[in-house]
């Protein structure tokens, strides 16, 4: 009866984990029109963050990747290096807190992840073609808030920015 109990619990933990790494809608700041999202290309994506920051440009460079690859997977070819025309998107971080697992295993609220950026769309020229705020954070408590992960939040946080090229 305790085995149950117990599986039933991480079950539970694992299910609403999961919303950590659901997809959080970008805000439009300056949105791209239809007619440049159907011919959207990104050259690459870079990344650079406020330098109150606590974080490294390599763990900065991982969420790249993880973008990268979402938007690869979501819409095939609109990564394409080279490009005419390709735009550069830009992720300038506003807040990264990793939280803290054991105040988040305390009590709901405590102990929050939370990663915040703004994501430019820049041709070669320098000229912005569309801006968005994209935010993705993770407050609940419990076995669940000790249980997640930045990583899952990273995730998250990657498929919403991802979401900016659909």
């Amino acid at each position: 009866m305790r085995i149950l109990k117990f599986a039933a619990a991480f079950a539970a933990a694992a299910m609403l984990a999961g919303c950590a790494g659901s997809v959080s809608a970008p805000v439009a700041v300056q949105a791209m029109s239809a007619e440049q999202k159907a011919a959207l290309r990104i050259a690459d994506i870079s990344t650079d963050a406020d330098g109150s920051l606590k974080s490294s440009e390599g763990e900065f460079g991982f969420i790249a990747q993880k973008v990268r690859t979402y938007i690869d997977a979501e819409k095939p070819g609109v990564i394409a290096p080279g490009a005419p025309g390709a735009l550069h998107m830009k992720l300038h971080f506003t807040a990264f807190d990793r939280g803290d697992t054991l105040a988040r295993g305390m009590l709901i609220g405590m102990g929050q992840i939370r990663i915040a950026a703004t994501v430019s769309l820049v041709d070669a020229s320098g000229a912005t073609a569309a801006v968005y705020q994209v935010s993705k954070d993770f407050a609940l408590g419990g076995v669940i808030g000790a249980t997640t992960t930045v990583d899952d939040v990273e995730d998250g946080f990657a498929k919403s920015v991802a979401e900016v090229v659909k």
